[in-house]
C-alpha cells in the first residue's frame, strides 16, 4: 500500500478543510482508480506542521501560489526521490476553479505515472504521454464523492488503438481512444519532440506553454534536469 503524506503550507485553506477532503480522495483512488489501472491502494496521512513525514511516503503539498518568494520553489520529487504533487490554493481560487478537482487531477496522474516517463503509441507511431486526467480535466466531467467534487480520469483503453473498446474514461464522456474533450489537452511525441494537443474551446492560459514545475513542463525538461526537495520546510 502507498502512503501519501499530506502537508498544508497554504494560508488560503485550513488544515480541517484539507483533512475533510481526504476520505473522498481515498475512496476515489482505492475504489475507482486502483482497480481500473491495476495499481496499489493508498492511505493518506495528514502531517501537521513541524512533524516529519513517514519514511517512504509520497507527498501531497498544499501551497498558496507559484510566485511567492523562494518558499515556493519548484521541486519534482521528495528527498527520497519519490513522487510529489503540489496544489496552489490561491492560484486555483483566483481562477474560480475547484481545489478538490485540482488535487485529484494531480493525484490520479501521480498514481498512474509516478515517474512521469510513460507513454503509449498510436497507429501513426505517435507517442502519447500517460497523463490520465488531462484529456478530461474540465470540472464539468468530474463527479462527487459525498460533498467532494473529484476529477474524471481516462482508462487504459484511451491509450489503445482506434479499435479499442470503451469505456475510455471513468465517467464515460469519451467515445474513442485518444479523444480530447473540450477544455482538455494531451501531450504527443512526434518528429519534433513533445507538443501539446488541445481540445476545443481550451483556455488561452492552458494552451500556453506549460508552467514551470508542472508535469507537462517536467516531461519536456527531462529527468536529468529535475531537482529534489531536501525537506518540507523548503517548499
Amino acid at each position: 500500500m502507498i502512503t501519501i503524506a499530506v502537508f498544508n503550507e497554504a494560508t488560503g485553506i485550513t488544515d480541517a478543510q484539507v483533512q475533510a477532503m481526504l476520505p473522498a480522495f481515498t475512496i476515489q483512488w482505492n475504489r475507482d482508480l486502483a482497480p481500473a489501472w491495476g495499481i496499489d491502494e493508498v492511505r493518506f496521512e495528514f502531517t501537521p506542521k513541524g512533524q516529519p513525514p513517514t519514511s517512504g511516503a509520497w507527498w501531497l503539498v498544499w501551497l498558496d501560489d507559484s510566485d511567492q518568494a523562494d518558499a515556493l520553489a519548484y521541486h519534482d520529487v521528495t528527498d527520497e526521490g519519490l513522487p510529489l504533487s503540489k496544489v496552489f490554493v490561491k492560484t486555483i481560487v483566483a481562477d474560480n476553479a475547484s481545489l478538490s478537482v485540482a488535487a485529484t487531477h494531480e493525484l490520479c496522474e501521480m498514481a498512474v505515472d509516478p515517474t512521469i516517463n510513460l507513454a503509449a503509441q498510436d497507429q501513426r507511431g505517435t507517442f502519447w504521454a500517460y497523463e490520465c486526467a488531462d484529456p478530461v480535466e474540465d470540472e464539468r466531467y468530474g463527479y462527487k464523492i459525498g460533498d467532494v467534487l473529484v476529477s474524471d480520469f481516462v482508462l487504459p483503453a484511451w491509450f489503445g488503438y482506434k479499435s479499442s473498446k470503451g469505456p475510455f474514461d471513468f465517467r464515460n464522456h469519451c467515445t474513442d481512444a485518444f479523444q480530447i474533450l473540450a477544455q482538455g489537452y494531451a501531450q504527443e511525441f512526434g518528429q519534433s519532440g513533445w507538443s501539446q494537443v488541445n481540445g476545443s474551446r481550451v483556455t488561452k492560459t492552458r494552451a500556453a506553454s506549460a508552467p514551470t514545475g508542472s508535469r507537462r513542463e517536467r516531461r519536456l525538461r527531462g529527468t536529468a534536469r529535475w531537482s529534489r526537495s531536501r525537506n518540507r520546510a523548503r517548499l
